[in-house]
Protein backbone atom coordinates (compact mmCIF):
# COMPACT_ATOMS: atom_id res chain seq x y z
CA UNK A 1 0.00 0.00 0.00
CA UNK A 2 1.26 3.47 -0.91
CA UNK A 3 2.13 6.08 1.68
CA UNK A 4 0.17 9.33 1.77
CA UNK A 5 3.22 11.09 0.30
CA UNK A 6 3.10 8.73 -2.68
CA UNK A 7 -0.65 9.23 -3.07
CA UNK A 8 -0.18 13.01 -3.05
CA UNK A 9 2.53 12.66 -5.70
CA UNK A 10 0.21 10.57 -7.87
CA UNK A 11 -2.59 13.15 -7.59
CA UNK A 12 -0.16 15.92 -8.54
CA UNK A 13 0.83 14.06 -11.71
CA UNK A 14 -2.77 13.13 -12.47
CA UNK A 15 -4.16 16.67 -12.10
CA UNK A 16 -1.09 18.63 -13.21
CA UNK A 17 -0.65 20.51 -9.95
CA UNK A 18 2.57 21.18 -8.06
CA UNK A 19 1.87 21.91 -4.42
CA UNK A 20 0.40 20.00 -1.50
CA UNK A 21 -2.01 22.91 -0.93
CA UNK A 22 -3.45 22.36 -4.42
CA UNK A 23 -3.89 18.65 -3.66
CA UNK A 24 -5.62 19.54 -0.39
CA UNK A 25 -8.08 21.71 -2.33
CA UNK A 26 -8.79 18.84 -4.75
CA UNK A 27 -9.52 16.60 -1.76
CA UNK A 28 -11.69 19.18 -0.02
CA UNK A 29 -9.26 19.44 2.89
CA UNK A 30 -7.51 22.34 4.57
CA UNK A 31 -3.77 22.43 3.74
CA UNK A 32 -2.91 22.03 7.44
CA UNK A 33 -5.18 18.96 7.72
CA UNK A 34 -3.38 17.28 4.83
CA UNK A 35 0.03 18.30 6.20
CA UNK A 36 -0.81 16.82 9.61
CA UNK A 37 -2.02 13.57 8.05
CA UNK A 38 1.16 13.39 5.96
CA UNK A 39 3.33 13.96 9.03
CA UNK A 40 1.49 11.29 11.06
CA UNK A 41 1.39 8.80 8.22
CA UNK A 42 -2.42 8.54 8.41
CA UNK A 43 -4.65 8.32 5.34
CA UNK A 44 -7.69 10.64 4.83
CA UNK A 45 -9.83 7.84 3.41
CA UNK A 46 -13.13 9.71 3.29
CA UNK A 47 -11.62 12.54 1.23
CA UNK A 48 -9.86 10.07 -1.07
CA UNK A 49 -13.05 8.07 -1.67
CA UNK A 50 -14.92 11.27 -2.58
CA UNK A 51 -12.06 12.29 -4.88
CA UNK A 52 -12.12 8.88 -6.61
CA UNK A 53 -15.87 9.16 -7.14
CA UNK A 54 -15.55 12.59 -8.76
CA UNK A 55 -12.63 11.53 -10.95
CA UNK A 56 -13.98 8.09 -11.85
CA UNK A 57 -10.90 6.41 -10.34
CA UNK A 58 -10.45 3.12 -8.54
CA UNK A 59 -9.47 3.44 -4.88
CA UNK A 60 -7.24 0.39 -5.39
CA UNK A 61 -5.41 2.25 -8.17
CA UNK A 62 -4.92 5.30 -5.96
CA UNK A 63 -3.75 3.41 -2.85
CA UNK A 64 -2.04 0.35 -4.29
CA UNK A 65 -1.39 1.07 -7.95
CA UNK A 66 -3.84 -1.69 -8.93
CA UNK A 67 -6.59 -1.20 -11.47
CA UNK A 68 -9.33 -3.78 -11.07
CA UNK A 69 -10.98 -5.07 -14.23
CA UNK A 70 -14.46 -3.73 -15.00
CA UNK A 71 -14.58 -1.82 -11.74
CA UNK A 72 -17.25 0.90 -11.72
CA UNK A 73 -16.46 4.33 -10.23
CA UNK A 74 -17.01 4.74 -6.52
CA UNK A 75 -20.20 6.54 -5.61
CA UNK A 76 -20.87 8.15 -2.26
CA UNK A 77 -24.51 8.44 -1.24
CA UNK A 78 -24.06 11.15 1.39
CA UNK A 79 -20.97 13.17 2.14
CA UNK A 80 -22.04 13.40 5.78
CA UNK A 81 -22.26 9.62 6.25
CA UNK A 82 -18.72 8.36 7.01
CA UNK A 83 -19.58 4.76 6.14
CA UNK A 84 -21.63 5.47 3.03
CA UNK A 85 -20.02 4.21 -0.18
CA UNK A 86 -21.38 1.86 -2.82
CA UNK A 87 -18.28 -0.28 -2.97
CA UNK A 88 -16.42 0.42 0.26
CA UNK A 89 -17.36 0.72 3.92
CA UNK A 90 -15.16 2.73 6.27
CA UNK A 91 -14.73 0.69 9.45
CA UNK A 92 -13.69 2.68 12.55
CA UNK A 93 -10.49 1.96 14.45
CA UNK A 94 -11.02 2.41 18.21
CA UNK A 95 -8.68 2.17 21.15
CA UNK A 96 -8.78 -1.07 23.13
CA UNK A 97 -9.84 0.71 26.32
CA UNK A 98 -12.78 2.26 24.49
CA UNK A 99 -13.75 -1.06 22.89
CA UNK A 100 -14.05 -2.62 26.34
CA UNK A 101 -16.99 -0.40 27.11
CA UNK A 102 -18.83 -0.80 23.81
CA UNK A 103 -22.30 -2.29 24.06
CA UNK A 104 -23.93 -0.62 21.05
CA UNK A 105 -22.96 1.87 18.38
CA UNK A 106 -19.40 3.18 18.46
CA UNK A 107 -19.32 6.79 19.76
CA UNK A 108 -17.90 9.18 17.14
CA UNK A 109 -15.40 10.67 19.60
CA UNK A 110 -13.82 7.25 20.19
CA UNK A 111 -12.84 6.75 16.55
CA UNK A 112 -9.11 7.17 15.91
CA UNK A 113 -9.15 6.41 12.17
CA UNK A 114 -11.22 4.64 9.50
CA UNK A 115 -10.15 1.92 7.07
CA UNK A 116 -11.95 0.96 3.84
CA UNK A 117 -13.19 -2.61 3.32
CA UNK A 118 -14.99 -4.10 0.33
CA UNK A 119 -18.73 -3.95 0.98
CA UNK A 120 -19.28 -7.33 -0.70
CA UNK A 121 -16.78 -8.98 1.69
CA UNK A 122 -18.23 -7.30 4.77
CA UNK A 123 -21.66 -8.68 3.88
CA UNK A 124 -20.40 -12.14 4.86
CA UNK A 125 -18.64 -10.89 7.99
CA UNK A 126 -21.57 -8.86 9.32
CA UNK A 127 -24.29 -11.28 8.27
CA UNK A 128 -25.92 -8.60 6.12
CA UNK A 129 -25.45 -4.99 5.07
CA UNK A 130 -27.97 -3.09 7.15
CA UNK A 131 -26.61 0.08 8.72
CA UNK A 132 -27.18 -1.41 12.18
CA UNK A 133 -25.03 -4.45 11.35
CA UNK A 134 -22.25 -2.38 9.79
CA UNK A 135 -22.14 -0.11 12.83
CA UNK A 136 -21.26 -3.15 14.95
CA UNK A 137 -17.97 -3.71 13.07
CA UNK A 138 -14.87 -2.11 14.58
CA UNK A 139 -11.12 -2.42 14.32
CA UNK A 140 -8.87 -2.67 17.36
CA UNK A 141 -5.09 -2.89 17.51
CA UNK A 142 -3.78 -6.05 19.15
CA UNK A 143 -1.27 -5.67 21.96
CA UNK A 144 0.98 -8.35 23.43
CA UNK A 145 2.24 -11.74 22.34
CA UNK A 146 -0.37 -14.14 23.76
CA UNK A 147 -1.98 -14.92 20.39
CA UNK A 148 1.19 -15.25 18.32
CA UNK A 149 1.64 -16.43 15.62
CA UNK A 150 -2.04 -16.02 14.68
CA UNK A 151 -2.25 -12.39 15.82
CA UNK A 152 0.90 -10.38 16.44
CA UNK A 153 1.50 -7.27 18.49
CA UNK A 154 0.36 -4.14 16.63
CA UNK A 155 -1.81 -5.91 14.07
CA UNK A 156 -5.35 -4.73 13.32
CA UNK A 157 -8.22 -7.03 14.28
CA UNK A 158 -11.67 -6.66 12.74
CA UNK A 159 -14.31 -7.41 15.38
CA UNK A 160 -18.01 -8.14 14.90
CA UNK A 161 -19.56 -6.74 18.09
CA UNK A 162 -22.91 -8.33 17.24
CA UNK A 163 -21.41 -11.83 17.42
CA UNK A 164 -21.15 -12.10 21.22
CA UNK A 165 -24.16 -14.06 22.42
CA UNK A 166 -23.20 -17.55 21.25
CA UNK A 167 -19.73 -19.06 21.05
CA UNK A 168 -18.37 -20.96 18.06
CA UNK A 169 -15.89 -23.32 19.70
CA UNK A 170 -12.23 -22.70 18.86
CA UNK A 171 -12.97 -19.29 17.32
CA UNK A 172 -11.18 -16.12 18.46
CA UNK A 173 -13.10 -13.56 20.51
CA UNK A 174 -12.51 -10.26 22.24
CA UNK A 175 -13.26 -10.67 25.93
CA UNK A 176 -13.53 -8.28 28.85
CA UNK A 177 -10.59 -8.61 31.25
CA UNK A 178 -11.03 -8.35 35.04
CA UNK A 179 -9.29 -4.95 35.00
CA UNK A 180 -11.82 -3.55 32.52
CA UNK A 181 -9.53 -3.77 29.50
CA UNK A 182 -9.86 -6.34 26.75
CA UNK A 183 -8.08 -9.54 25.76
CA UNK A 184 -8.03 -11.56 22.56
CA UNK A 185 -8.50 -15.29 23.21
CA UNK A 186 -9.61 -18.49 21.55
CA UNK A 187 -12.74 -19.70 23.35
CA UNK A 188 -14.21 -23.13 24.04
CA UNK A 189 -17.49 -23.68 25.87
CA UNK A 190 -17.07 -25.86 28.97
CA UNK A 191 -19.57 -26.80 31.70
CA UNK A 192 -20.29 -23.68 33.72
CA UNK A 193 -18.17 -21.29 31.72
CA UNK A 194 -15.68 -20.54 28.97
CA UNK A 195 -12.14 -21.85 28.51
CA UNK A 196 -9.82 -19.09 27.29
CA UNK A 197 -6.84 -20.28 25.26
CA UNK A 198 -3.78 -18.48 23.92
CA UNK A 199 -2.21 -19.55 20.63
CA UNK A 200 1.17 -18.77 22.18
CA UNK A 201 1.80 -21.84 24.34
CA UNK A 202 3.90 -19.78 26.77
CA UNK A 203 0.64 -18.35 28.11
CA UNK A 204 -1.55 -20.49 30.36
CA UNK A 205 -5.22 -21.15 29.68
CA UNK A 206 -7.79 -19.88 32.16
CA UNK A 207 -11.52 -20.26 32.67
CA UNK A 208 -14.31 -17.72 32.93
CA UNK A 209 -17.02 -18.95 35.29
CA UNK A 210 -20.59 -17.97 34.46
CA UNK A 211 -23.08 -17.46 37.26
CA UNK A 212 -26.52 -19.07 36.84
CA UNK A 213 -28.46 -17.01 34.31
CA UNK A 214 -25.47 -14.84 33.46
CA UNK A 215 -25.22 -13.97 29.76
CA UNK A 216 -22.08 -14.76 27.79
CA UNK A 217 -22.17 -11.19 26.46
CA UNK A 218 -21.26 -9.95 29.94
CA UNK A 219 -17.75 -11.23 29.23
CA UNK A 220 -17.55 -11.51 25.44
CA UNK A 221 -17.45 -8.32 23.37
CA UNK A 222 -17.38 -9.78 19.87
CA UNK A 223 -15.77 -12.24 17.49
CA UNK A 224 -12.51 -11.55 15.66
CA UNK A 225 -13.12 -12.19 11.97
CA UNK A 226 -10.03 -10.75 10.24
CA UNK A 227 -6.50 -9.73 11.12
CA UNK A 228 -4.15 -7.52 9.13
CA UNK A 229 -1.12 -5.36 9.62
CA UNK A 230 0.34 -2.11 8.41
CA UNK A 231 3.80 -2.22 6.85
Amino acid sequence: MKTLKEVIGYIKRLKGVETDAEVAALLGLKPQTLATAKMRGSMPYEALISFCEREGLSLDLLLRGLQLRAEPPLRVREASAPMASVEYVLVPLVEAEVAAGITGRVPDDSVKDRYPFKRSWLRKVAGGLSRERLERLVLIRARGASMQPTINDGELVLVNLADRHEIKNDSIYIIRAPDGGIMVKRLVVVPGGLLCLSDNKAFKAFEIKLSPGEAISEHVLGRACWVGKEL
